[in-house]
Parts: C-alpha cells; structure tokens; sequence
C-alpha cells in the first residue's frame, strides 16, 4: 500500500457527562480513550457507578407511560427535533469520531457515518407506522411498545449502530439506555449531552463505563429488572452472556453477533472486474465491519489472476490518519484487535503451504495500530486465518474446484451473517444465493446497506434489525384485540 500518512492531531480535549434522567452527570472515575491513529489521549470516559446506572433504569422506567402515551405522530417530532440538532454539530461528531475510532473523515463526518445516522432518523421518523394489522371482521393486532430498551452498541460504527437501536425504539414508545462501547464511547456520551434537552426526562439516556472493573455497565443493564430488551451488537462470547442473562427472566433481546462472511467467486467472473469489488467488501472500515468478506473462495481456473488484482488494489490502497487529505482506511481501533489480527497473521506465516502475497506487517512502528493490508492465499478450512473471524485488513483468498464444494465449504461455519456470490450471469449467481446459509446475501457487491432487514444465521446472532417491518418486529410487542 501507499506510504503512511499521519497528521497532528485534532483537539477533542472537554469534560463528557452521562445522561441520566434528564441530568448530566460525572462518573465516579474515569479513564483515557486513544486515538489508534496516533496514540494519543482524546478524552476522558466516566465511568458510571451501580447508583448512576440504576437511576437510569429507574428513570427509563417511570418515563415509558407518559412517553408511550404521546402517541407516534408526537413522538416523531421529537425524533426529528433531535435529528436537526445532530445536523448542526455534523461536523463536530465527525472529527471526534474519527479521533476515537480512527476512520478517515471523508466515510466519518458530513460524507459518512454521522450523516448516514441522522439520515437513518429521519427515515425512521417519515416512515414508521402502527396502524393496526386487521385479521376479521372481530380481530385486529396492534403494535404495544417493550418497555425500557437497553442497547449496548460497538465500536466500529458506534453513532450508526446506536441511532439504529435508539431511533426505532423510541419511535414504537419506548424508553431507552444507551452503553456504548469502551473503545469509542465519546461519541455516544456526546450525543446524549446534545440531546439532553429534545427529549421528555427519561426518555433517553446515555451510561458508559470500562469493561475491566469489577462492576461492568453492560452485565448490569442486560439483567437489571427495570428492564424489558435488550438490543446487542458485538461478539458471539459476550452475546451469549446477554442471551443467558435475559432468558433467566424471559427478557426480549435481539443480538447481531458477528461474521465469517464467505464471498465465492464463479469461474465466468472477471478478475479485472471483479477484484475490486471483493477489495472494498473486505477492507472498507479496514476490515472492522461485522458483514465484510473474511473468507474468498475462487475458482482454480481463474484464481491467481484474482489474487493478482487484489493484491494490485492492495498496494494503491492509502492508509493514514483519517484527517489526512486523500485518506481511505484507518487503523484498527484497538490494541486488543491489533493484536488478535496480527496473531492470525503470525500463525498463517508458520503454515507450509500459506503464501503472503502482500502485507502481513505493522505499517510503521510507534504509529498507531496499523497493519498492512494482507492478502493470503495457499490456506483452507482449519488454519485460524480462514475459521475465525479476523475483523481486520486481511483476506484468505481459497482455491476451489466444485462448485457444489465451495458452498459447503462456505456454510461449514458457525456463523452465518452475510455471503456474496460473483458472476457474470447474474441469474445464476442469483439463484445460487439461496445456497448460502447467511442472513443477507450479495450478487456481485458485499456489504451494501440493502434497506431490508440485517441479522444472522447460527451464532450470527438472533432477531433482526433495520428495515421498517424489522424494527416493528424487534422493538414492539403484538397484541391481539378481539371484540364481541
């Protein structure tokens, strides 16, 4: 890839609050967010006591009545009062989003993820309905709001994946806490500050707390018992703790919980063609999306040629800090995912018959947590790199000779998010795409917002979220009113 670019820093240095009830409130300790771009401190995050993390709840709780008694029409004005006020510091969440997690500001700020939330609200406040589902002359099924919805949201797309919970969930009448993720919680806190005032008391609330210590914010929300949903997206581990969790008190979740995303290239596909798709499937985000391309199976006829033109789309990619001009990936945003990444890597270079085409390096040494991008070919089911999930700048490009076989190698997983088939014969390729065992499947493109409902397969996670009817789904209760 291109040399490294790395610029100074921009200046996010302010007090973050929680909101709680209506209030903002400091932690009772904090600790430092880093920019994985440079290392440097961006701010403080406070961590949030048992106390602060209860009144929340309690808060929450209290306001569910009032808030579900406004009525949809009311409570969409709300929702559209606090898109406009995310409109007017677009560009303030852009850059520290861009400190705390690393993304370059052109797919961060006015041109991305911000952007693309206060979109999403917008949408959900012009679309959403809840005129009732008539069965018979005697029978209609309304939509009931859950309650009190905790969302516990990650860190590769914190302000997108949080807007997504929230924006439906208070839509449908309910209340909501929000526990964004430790590696990128500034943004998360800053927008409940923003908001403190655009919602009723209670109505929205925002908690934060380190992972580490001995009372985790997280574990609390999803089994407190003022607490009705809870709505996750992060790792199988610790959404099968959530699910456990809840289930001892029947408590409703949905979890999206990661990928092993298989895209399997045809023989009539077009290397030239092709390859670039399949480069921005696995590497946009730098490979830190749940739904990105980690396992590549090609066809022998045409294999090497695709390797060639990845690895060619590789070496004109620009890595850098994302306030660089021209910048289009990021570090990976964490020292624990850099070290699980350049792990895989290690451990694909030991196997004898793995080839390293290009990368497999930290980009610079000091400078953030960057890795090359790596494209490998030469391994197979059994080698880390192709089982787990690697959520970083790396691709296992498989060689494969049945068609049949590349689709079960494809499905022999555990996961089942996302798939991608790649042909020239768009029919075909369409029509192999119920093969997948996956829970959205692409044609010649991966991991385009589609406008239908996302989830998964397996351990992929359960329940689904985005789309309309997928938000009724998720984020109401059904209930059947019949009359004499």
């Amino acid at each position: 890839c291109e040399p490294l670019q790395i610029s100074s820093c921009y200046s996010c240095n302010m007090a973050y609050s929680f909101l709680v009830n209506g209030e903002l409130l400091s932690g009772t300790s904090s600790f430092p967010i880093l920019n994985p771009s440079t290392l440097a401190e961006v701010g403080q995050c406070p961590n949030a006591s048992q106390k602060q993390v209860d009144r929340a709840c309690d808060g929450a709780a209290a306001a569910k009545a009032g808030w579900a008694a406004l009525g949809l029409e009311k409570r969409k004005e709300y929702l559209l009062k606090a898109a406009s006020v995310l409109e007017g510091n677009v560009e303030e969440l852009g850059k520290l989003l861009v400190q705390e997690q690393g993304k370059p500001i052109s797919v961060a700020g006015k041109t991305g993820e911000v952007s693309w939330a206060i979109a999403l609200l917008k949408k959900v406040a012009g679309e959403i309905s809840l005129e009732p589902e008539v069965v018979n002359a005697t029978t209609k099924v309304y939509r009931r709001p859950c309650g009190v919805v905790c969302g516990i949201t990650p860190w590769n797309f914190p302000v997108f994946c949080s807007v997504n919970k929230w924006a439906p969930a208070l839509a449908l009448g309910n209340t909501f806490v929000h526990k964004p993720s430790p590696f990128t919680p500034l943004t998360g806190l800053k927008i409940g500050m923003l908001l403190k005032d655009v919602f009723p008391k209670g109505v929205f609330n925002v908690v934060s707390g380190d992972d580490k210590l001995p009372f985790n914010v997280g574990a609390h929300l999803s089994s407190h018992s003022k607490v009705n949903m809870v709505s996750f997206t992060g790792s199988v581990p610790t959404g099968k703790k959530i699910a456990a969790s809840c289930t001892k008190d029947m408590r409703r979740f949905i979890l999206e919980a990661g990928g092993n995303d298989a895209a399997i290239v045809l023989p009539d596909s077009d290397p030239k063609v092709v390859a670039p798709g399949l480069f921005a499937g696995a590497f946009n985000n730098s490979g830190q999306i749940c739904c990105a391309v980690k396992r590549c199976y090609v066809h022998e006829s045409i294999h090497d040629q695709v390797v060639e033109e990845l690895v060619s789309c590789a070496k004109k990619a620009k890595f850098g800090d994302g306030f660089k001009e021209g910048i289009e990936y990021g570090p990976l945003n964490n020292k624990m995912q850099f070290d699980k990444v350049m792990g895989l890597i290690s451990d694909t270079k030991s196997l004898p018959d793995a080839k390293i085409h290009c990368g497999g390096n930290k980009m610079v040494e000091g400078a953030g947590y960057f890795i090359e991008p790596t494209i490998v070919s030469g391994v197979k089911e059994g080698a880390r790199i192709v089982d787990e999930e690697q959520f970083g700048p790396v691709l296992p490009v498989i060689k494969y000779s049945d068609e049949a076989d590349a689709f079960k190698r494809a499905n022999a997983s555990d996961y089942g998010l996302g798939g991608s088939v790649w042909s020239s014969n768009v029919s075909k390729a369409t029509e192999l795409a119920a093969q997948l065992e996956a829970g959205t499947v692409w044609v010649n493109t991966h991991t385009d917002l589609t406008g239908g409902p996302f989830g998964g397969f397996k351990q992929s996670g359960m329940g689904r979220e985005m789309g309309i009817q997928a938000d009724l789904d998720s984020y109401s209760e059904k209930q059947t009113v019949f009359v004499k």
